[in-house]
C-alpha cells in the first residue's frame, strides 16, 4: 500500500491500526538508528489524490495530512481528544506562567536592593536577574536569582565569593523588604531572603557570569518559537515536580537540566527542527567570547518562520519527548547536549554516570551526575507512563464521567484548566520516586537579628 492510500483509507476510517503500523514500519525513515529517531520525525506531510473519473480529469483534488496524525499512539485518538489535550497544556501555561505586572515587581525590587547595596559598600552595585524569571520558563511560584558585581572594578575588601556575600548577608538585615537572610557557604556562596511585601524568594551570588549568559540562550531559543517552547518548558517543569523527578537536591534532575532536554529533542524533530542549535552556526572567530575559559557565542539572529515549518502541536512534541527519551536515546553511550545537533558519545569521564546532561557553555559539567541507576529507572518508567496518559482513547471521556459530562461536552478554557490538573495528577505513579540521601556540605547562617534560623 503506498502512503498516499495510506493517508486516504486513514482518513475514511477503515484502515486497521495493525496494517498501519505494517506499512509504516516500512518507511526508510524508520530504518536510521534508534537514536535519531524521535516520535515527532512523522510530521512529514503525506498527499492523498483522487481521479475525477465522471469528467476525464486526471486529478480531482488532492488532500494533506502528516504522518504524526496517522501513526501510532495516534491511531484511533479522535480529534476532539487532541484538541482538548493541547488547549489543557496551553491552559496550564496561562494560568502559571509569570506575568508581565509580576516581572515589573521583581526588577523594581532588584533595583531598589541595588541602591541600598551600594550605599553601604560605598561603591555602586550591580545586580542582574538570571534564572527562571527571566528565560521565558518563569512560573508565579518561581525564585529570583541575582547575580552582584560592582562597577567598574570591585573594591579592595572584595577579595573572593565569601567575603562578598558575608557583607551582603549583612548589609540586608538594614534593607526592609528582606526578611529571613542566610548566609550559605556552599560550592558558590549566596545569601538567600525572602521579600517582605512579595511572596517570593530570592538569592544573590556574586559574578556569577556563566548562569547570565545561559538565561540570555535560552531566552533567544524561545524567540525562535514563542507559541509552543515556552508552553512546552513550564509544563514539563511541573510535570517533573508532580512525578518526583524535578529536584536535584533529591537525587534527580533540575528544572535547567530538564529545559536542556527539551531543546535538544527539537533540534532533533525531523524532517526540520522546531529550533536550530545557535551555537553550531557558522561565524567569525573574532565573535567568540570567552568566560572563565568556556566560550559562550550563541547566534542573535531570529527567524521566526522556521519554526513554523513544523506543524506538530504541543501534544505531539510533549508524546515525543516522552517517547525519545524513554525509548529511542541510548543513554549508555550518548550525551544529551544542546550545543550541537550531532549525538555525542558519552567522554571516557563520564562512563560513570548513568545519565548525562551537558551544559550548554559548561561543557563539561554534567546536569545529570547525581542521577544514579535507581533514579534513572523510575525518570523512564514516568516518560512510559505518562506517554501512555496522554496516548489513551479514554482519558478525556474519563475526565469528563468524573465531573458529570457527556463525551460531547465541548471544554471551556476553565475546565480545560482543570482537565491540566487532571492529566498531571494521572501521571504520577504509584510508585514512589527512590529516596537518595545526599551529605550537606553547606552550612547556613541566620543574619536575622532574631537569630533565629
Amino acid at each position: 500500500m503506498l502512503p498516499c492510500e495510506v493517508a486516504q483509507a486513514k482518513l475514511n476510517g477503515c484502515l486497521p491500526e495493525r496494517v498501519l503500523l505494517d506499512c509504516f514500519g516500512n518507511l526508510a525513515i524508520t530504518r536510521r538508528p534508534p537514536h535519531l529517531r524521535p516520535a515527532a520525525a512523522y510530521c512529514l506531510p503525506l498527499v492523498a489524490m483522487k481521479n475525477d473519473y465522471r469528467s476525464g480529469h486526471a486529478l480531482k483534488h488532492v488532500t494533506l495530512t502528516y504522518m504524526f496524525d496517522a501513526l501510532h499512539p495516534y491511531v484511533g485518538l479522535p480529534a476532539t481528544d487532541r484538541k482538548d489535550l493541547t488547549t489543557a497544556i496551553q491552559v496550564y501555561w496561562l494560568k502559571n506562567s509569570i506575568e508581565i505586572e509580576q516581572l515589573d515587581l521583581v526588577h523594581r525590587f532588584a533595583l531598589e536592593l541595588q541602591v541600598h547595596l551600594s550605599a553601604c559598600f560605598g561603591c555602586r552595585v550591580v545586580l542582574d536577574i538570571y534564572g527562571s524569571s527571566r528565560n521565558g520558563f518563569g512560573t508565579r511560584m518561581c525564585d529570583v536569582d541575582m547575580s552582584l558585581s560592582f562597577y567598574p572594578a570591585p573594591p579592595p575588601w572584595a577579595m573572593n565569593s565569601d567575603q562578598v556575600m558575608r557583607a551582603v548577608a549583612k548589609a540586608l538585615v538594614d534593607f526592609p523588604k528582606a526578611v529571613d537572610e542566610r548566609y550559605v557557604n556552599a560550592k558558590v556562596p549566596i545569601v538567600r531572603f525572602r521579600s517582605s511585601d512579595m511572596d517570593m524568594e530570592a538569592d544573590i551570588s556574586y559574578k556569577n557570569d556563566l548562569a547570565l549568559h545561559n538565561t540570555s540562550l535560552l531566552q533567544q531559543y524561545c524567540k525562535w518559537d514563542p507559541e509552543r517552547l515556552p508552553v512546552l518548558g513550564v509544563w514539563i517543569k511541573a510535570w517533573a515536580k508532580r512525578c518526583g523527578i524535578g529536584e536535584a537536591s533529591k537525587g534527580s534532575l533540575s528544572s535547567y537540566a530538564w529545559i536542556v532536554m527539551l531543546i535538544h529533542y527539537l533540534q532533533q524533530v525531523e524532517p526540520v527542527p522546531v529550533v536550530p542549535c545557535l551555537q553550531e552556526v557558522p561565524h567569525q572567530k573574532n565573535e567568540n567570547a570567552y568566560v572563565h575559559g568556556y566560550n559562550v557565542f550563541y547566534w542573535k539572529f531570529v527567524d521566526g518562520k522556521q519554526s513554523k515549518k513544523c506543524r506538530a502541536s504541543v501534544l505531539d512534541l510533549f508524546v515525543g519527548f516522552l517517547d525519545y527519551y524513554s525509548s529511542y536515546f541510548d543513554f549508555t553511550q550518548h550525551v544529551v547536549q544542546m550545543d550541537t545537533t550531532r549525538i555525542m558519545m558519552k567522554p571516557d569521564k563520564w562512563a560513570k554516570f548513568t545519565m548525562c546532561v551537558a551544559d550548554p557553555f559548561e561543557t563539561d559539567h554534567n546536569l545529570a551526575q547525581g542521577v544514579d541507576a535507581a533514579m534513572f529507572a523510575y525518570i523512564r518508567s514516568c516518560m512510559l507512563h505518562s506517554r501512555g496518559v496522554f496516548t489513551s482513547r479514554y482519558i478525556r471521556s474519563d475526565f469528563l464521567s468524573h465531573y458529570g459530562y457527556e463525551e460531547t461536552y465541548e471544554m471551556d478554557n476553565e475546565m480545560a484548566g482543570q482537565f491540566g490538573e487532571f492529566l498531571l495528577h494521572k501521571c504520577i505513579m504509584m510508585k514512589q520516586a527512590p529516596i537518595r540521601q545526599f551529605r550537606d556540605r553547606s552550612m547556613s547562617q541566620s543574619t536575622n537579628t532574631s537569630g533565629s534560623s
